[in-house]
């Protein structure tokens, strides 16, 4: 960069001489030629860093309102921050020592206290150290990571402190810089406190314990009256439920070695205005809005977020890995509890059926992604932490950040406020007025051009800061931590729910939330084998409609017969084919110990029907929604098993194998040019062709089954396709409610690790069988024929 030499190039900001030499030792350091290298670098890097914060806080959630960061985001940004300090640290320690100018361009005069570079970098050390809490996750049970995560925060905001008190000299530039590293410091001490509160807290840390204790207590209790209990339905069965949402800490009676011993008559609906607030009394309290009251269309989003709540508690246990519950996280009774509770309580409500027990599960996944990615402290969300957090504490901060202005001028308190303008020339001068002199040079001057990004940084990080602590706020006031919170509170205290004001803000609250998050909106990523693409997240994503949600929430019913009293045992697809006696010959393509063959056996065919019918342009009277849901469940199970096999019930490295395979026997029969650039037109011409060749052949590849099958399906809806695409819809939702179940403990561990972080529709499901106590039937052994290659189906077409 040759351009960066002894530059003689002189200001002209408005006649302004002293504002001129500012300028001027603003932009030595890129005239002076010996440290060209790392104030260019110094620049760079922080000119990119603070676009990805200021991207990070301002364009990414402009649409989301969730407090969650996403993981890998999280983990590149704290891995590059951990390095942030020590690098800028040594950045700081070149800007102040390097040789400086006089007092102007042809003066020389004794050296100030820090230079300007070095105070920028100092500025951006302290923001960027603000802006890291911001992407590190609050985690009540943080355990060995929480703790040195912590450490290294300590460490840092020690060592800005001691950069702070013990570099510079002047009292004004002591009190401005110490204004920010008590902020920071202040805010560690929050998180620290609020983190550390959090694992001691029943409510909090100690809760799993806590609910499992309860749970086996209540449900023994809960036997003395089963037969009045099993026989209400709907609404009657969501009033009598005694499952706590908030409170139960306040039945603590003591601790035993089997757990804790509580005080069950504080959830019994008779006992008001104690704490103890169960599903039954919201259910109760939130009954008794009157239909045509402006809080009436609030009620049922409320109902179902309490329970929505509880599932969450409920299943965080196995998160948990609570010794008294592995491997199970649930007993028998309780999930036998759970499951009329859902079934014949939630379900039995008027509405479309499936609507609400997707928006249930929906919103127990945020709540479980929320608790443990969220980098805001939105699980503790109470009227009580909004006023300390956001009212109490900024006071506080205020009073400290006074003190240190005050112990920076030696207590003489109208010196100490005078001189941080005095001391602070771009203060004094006036950023605006600063920022307007260095603009009007950067196209004649480098030197200016990179003083003109280093004040943009500084810039960018402020908006990033001041721009995050507000939406902080509102994301807390909106989350529905809060609204359960106040929910909460306002069916255990009689003065709430007298309040107009609380009825208002719930359902304010409430409209704002579904204007902004529709938590009916499940998204399900489309991706078909039969085109090629090497990263899911450029795959499109297609919401998932009602009419699956319906015919999966009926065949989860049928499964344990909830929905007509004929139990139907989950299957691999078997099941939705035996309805039919002119489908029973397609069973031969679900007899396969994998359940990933017979998702991409019977996905090719669906994709081979689906373009046949979108060349044959079939226009039909009735909307076509069994193909809508046939489509997109087929292409989200290929999804699954491209992208996703963890997510599978078979073994991860099985799943692996059983795809490549497919792949190769897909090239082979498109060729190399077909599979990577024919269009759906000639892709369509060269399977229908080929299937032609296939008659009679002794064994079959997946691809090879899956022309065959798609020709078959093919030729049966030439004469009509409603009653093939209804056929496929239940296939399809059976396969998916198949493989939802847990199964190994890699499935498991999948299904968590997805889960918390927002979650799949299959890990919805798993989180709803887990509930419900649904399980996959045993493989049949017999179905399945053991050769070289490895497992392949044994039949013949």
């Amino acid at each position: 960069m040759a351009y960066i030499n002894g530059s003689t190039f002189v200001f002209h900001c408005n006649d302004d001489p002293s504002i001129e030499t500012y300028i001027y030792n603003l932009t030595f350091s890129y005239t002076d030629k010996s440290n060209e290298s790392f104030v260019v670098a110094t620049c760079v890097i922080m000119f990119v860093l603070a676009a990805v914060f200021f991207n990070l806080n301002l364009f990414s959630r402009v649409s989301d309102i969730s407090a969650v960061l996403n993981p890998t985001v999280r983990l590149v940004l704290s891995t590059a921050l951990s390095l942030f300090l020590p690098v800028m640290s040594y950045l700081f320690s070149e800007a102040k020592n390097a040789p400086m100018p006089g007092a102007g361009p042809n003066v020389r005069g004794s050296r100030p206290d820090l230079p300007p570079l070095a105070r920028i970098i100092l500025t951006w050390m302290l923001l960027v150290e603000l802006l890291r809490k911001k992407v590190e996750a609050i985690l009540a049970t943080a355990g060995v990571q929480g703790s040195s995560s912590m450490i290294s925060h300590v460490t840092s905001v020690l060592w800005l402190g001691n950069l702070v008190f013990f570099t510079l000299k002047e009292a004004g530039a002591k009190a401005m810089f110490g204004i920010l590293w008590v902020i920071c410091a202040a805010k560690l001490v929050q998180r620290v406190a609020i983190t550390e509160l959090g694992k001691r807290s029943f409510a909090y840390g100690k809760n799993p314990r806590l609910v499992s204790s309860y749970m086996a207590q209540m449900l023994r209790e809960q036997k003395k009256d089963d037969l009045q209990h099993a026989a209400t339905e709907g609404t009657e069965r969501l009033t009598a439920c005694k499952y706590v949402v908030m409170g139960e800490e306040k039945m603590v009676k003591e601790v035993g070695p089997q757990g804790y011993k509580l005080d069950l008559e504080l959830a019994k609906l008779t006992s008001e205005d104690n704490g103890v607030v169960t599903i039954g009394k919201i259910w109760k309290q939130l009954g008794k809005v009157k239909e045509g009251s402006p809080s009436f269309k609030s009620v049922p989003r409320l109902k179902r977020l309490s329970l929505s709540f509880v599932l969450f508690k409920l299943l965080r246990r196995r998160f948990e890995r609570l010794p008294a519950l592995v491997p199970a996280a649930m007993t028998k009774e309780e999930t036998d509890d759970c499951r009329d509770l859902i079934f014949k309580g939630l379900c039995k409500e008027e509405g479309d059926l499936g609507v609400a027990l997707f928006q249930v599960i929906n919103d127990e996944a945020n709540f479980l992604s929320e608790y443990y990615n969220s980098v805001l402290p939105v699980m503790f969300a109470s009227p009580y932490f909004f006023l300390v957090n956001y009212f109490v504490v900024p006071v506080v901060i205020l009073s400290l950040c006074t003190m240190t202005v005050i112990l920076c001028g030696n207590g003489n308190i109208s010196f100490s406020f005078f001189s941080i303008e005095q001391d602070n020339k771009a203060l004094s001068f006036g950023l605006i007025t600063l920022t307007k002199c260095l603009w009007q040079n950067v196209l004649k001057s480098p030197p200016a051009f990179f003083s003109t990004i280093d004040i943009s940084v500084t810039y960018l990080l402020f908006i990033a800061f001041i721009y995050e602590e507000v939406w902080e706020f509102i994301i807390f006031v909106l989350s529905n931590w809060f609204s359960v919170s106040l929910l909460c509170n306002y069916t255990a205290k009689p003065s709430w729910r007298n309040s107009p004001t609380i009825r208002g803000a719930l359902r304010r609250i409430s409209w704002v939330r579904n204007k902004l998050s529709d938590s009916n909106l499940i998204m399900c990523k489309q991706f078909s084998v039969l085109t090629f693409c090497w990263l899911s997240i450029t795959l499109p994503a297609v919401p998932l409609p009602k009419q699956a949600k319906r015919l999966i929430t009926e065949r989860l019913m049928s499964s344990y017969g909830e929905d007509d009293g004929h139990v139907n045992p989950l299957s691999n697809g078997r099941s939705a084919l035996l309805g039919g006696h002119q489908d029973s010959h397609l069973l031969q393509f679900c007899e396969s110990g994998s359940v990933v063959e017979v998702i991409l056996t019977w996905h090719i065919a669906t994709s081979v029907l689906e373009m046949q019918h979108k060349l044959q342009k079939r226009s039909t009277s009735m909307p076509h929604h069994h193909k809508m849901v046939a489509t997109i469940l087929s292409k989200y199970c290929a999804y699954l098993v491209a992208f996703h096999p963890e997510l599978l019930p078979d073994n991860q490295d099985g799943t692996k194998r059983v795809y490549k395979d497919m792949k190769k026997a897909l090239k082979k029969t498109l060729g190399c040019w077909g599979y990577y650039l024919l269009a759906d037109h000639g892709r369509y011409i060269k399977l229908v062709s080929s299937a032609q060749g296939l008659k009679g052949k002794a064994t079959m590849t997946v691809v090879d089954k899956g022309i065959v099958l798609g020709n078959d399906l093919v030729e049966r809806a030439k004469g009509g396709d409603e009653h093939i695409w209804e056929l496929l819809a239940k296939l399809w939702v059976e396969l998916v409610v198949y493989i939802a179940p847990s199964g190994s403990d890699e499935h498991e561990k999948g299904q968590e690790e997805m889960l918390v972080q927002g979650g799949e529709l299959v890990t919805l499901l798993w989180a709803l069988t887990t509930h419900t106590g649904i399980t996959r039937p045993p493989v049949d052994i017999s179905a399945v024929e053991i050769v070289e290659e490895g497992i392949q189906p044994s039949v013949s077409v």
